[in-house]
């Protein structure tokens, strides 16, 4: 083998030992199971979602506006929502602590409980 093929095959080998990583990093469950349902700034619902199998809840706004929250095998999203442009719908699942399920018209917010607040 001459010395290209060998750098060659190094650098793939890295590649995919780096992607096999990353790819378990991803998809590797947030410790974290406690989720913040939070609306106009008040925390509405402080929820361990990870025994939960089904539960859903209905939140409304003061204006009349709602959201259906469903919480299914651990994971929790917007099932339906009265908000014009249904962002909130298509966020899909909560996974990730830098990505929260946000409702703007209805001021709604879906997170994660940061383990470092008091």
């Amino acid at each position: 083998m001459s010395k290209g093929v060998k750098s060659c095959i190094i650098v793939l080998v890295i590649i995919l030992t780096l992607s096999i990583v990353f790819i378990l990093i991803r998809t590797q469950k947030n410790k974290s199971c406690f989720v913040e349902i939070v609306q106009d700034n008040k925390i509405l619902y402080e929820i361990d979602i990870s025994d939960i199998e089904f539960q859903k809840i209905n939140i409304e706004t003061k204006d009349g506006g709602w959201n259906d929250v469903l919480i299914e095998n651990g994971k929790i999203f917007v099932k339906d929502a009265d908000c014009p442009d249904k962002n909130c719908c298509r966020m899909g699942y909560l996974d990730n602590l830098h990505n929260p399920i946000v409702c703007l018209p209805h001021k709604l917010i879906i997170r994660y409980k940061d383990e470092n607040e008091n």
